[in-house]
């Protein structure tokens, strides 16, 4: 088995090869990089933890495009909807900080299981921790589902354009395209 780490900080990236290498887990590598421009065909399992803004969208994209069975992605930062949302009747709600911040929080992360819904994955939407260790406690489980179901798979898109349209948002899960049902691993 491999797994391979990444991350932007160099210093945690040398500590997390220091540990693995003391430890002998030898399938176990940390490497300096960006996920939004790191490059693999396959993954069986994608794991994220507090990936900022868009580096989950990313996460979930490169997922996606590897066919990874398994996804479990815990989200940090989800400021991109902040600057975009625009719905008159919201606005009354929006003009304050705080509260257009959660909303925009539960918005990415509503859209981003739509999203892996109209790429034939599962969701669900699990608390991670307790709020008492961190506030940002949501995790998204995303299971690849066998066999495609495409009737679930249009329905998913559909929710998703829908929901997107109405807020006026551009989300960088946009980006992800997933394969068609005949190019899909089993």
């Amino acid at each position: 088995m491999e797994i391979i780490g990444l991350d932007l900080k160099k210093d945690v990236v040398a500590f997390c090869n220091k540990v693995a290498s003391d430890l002998h887990c030898d399938g176990l590598q940390f490497l300096v990089g960006d996920i939004a421009g790191y490059k693999d065909d396959h993954a069986d399992m994608v794991v994220t933890l507090h990936a900022c803004d868009t580096a989950t969208d990313y996460a979930l994209i490169n997922a996606v495009s590897w066919q990874s069975r398994v996804i479990l992605s815990v989200p940090c930062c989800q400021h991109e909807l902040f600057k975009q949302i625009h719905e008159p009747l919201h606005q009354p709600i929006l003009k304050y900080g705080i509260l257009k911040d959660r909303l925009t929080e539960y918005l990415t992360d509503g859209l981003r299981g739509l999203k892996l819904e109209a790429a034939g994955y599962d969701v669900a939407m699990i608390e991670f921790t307790t709020l008492e260790h961190t506030a940002k406690n949501i995790m998204i489980k995303a299971v690849r589902r066998e066999p495609f179901d495409a009737a679930r798979v249009e329905r998913a898109q559909s929710q998703y354009e829908q929901l997107r349209d109405f807020y006026h948002v551009h989300p960088c899960i946009d980006a992800l395209a997933f394969p068609a049902a005949s190019d899909r691993r089993i």
